[in-house]
């Protein structure tokens, strides 16, 4: 989603990132990778936990996921993979937010 961020803007669409990690540890990826979004730390894993995106057996650490919320909150996609090379990519992400109203 870095490579296409000013794709998403054009969409009205705002990306955040969410780390299964505290924000400073966040913050100091940050200073080495920057991106055009923010992360947010989840150390509590209160997010993850919330959407299901918890470490499972047979993925190597937490499941990649993307997750589309629209203006009310409300969860108009989603997907959870168990390796990185699951995470769709953004021109699907991409496609399926110019469908919605």
């Amino acid at each position: 989603m870095r490579d296409d961020h000013d794709r998403f803007e054009a969409l009205g669409v705002q990306v955040l990132a969410i780390s299964a990690e505290s924000a400073a540890a966040g913050e100091s990826y940050l200073k080495s990778n920057p991106l055009p979004f923010p992360i947010l730390g989840d150390g509590d894993h209160a997010v993850f936990d919330a959407y299901d995106v918890i470490s499972k057996a047979m993925s190597l650490g937490q499941r990649p996921a993307v997750f589309v919320l629209d203006a009310n909150g409300v969860v108009q996609y989603d997907h959870v993979g168990t390796q990185q090379w699951q995470i769709p990519s953004d021109a699907d992400v991409l496609g399926m937010l110019e469908q919605l109203d």
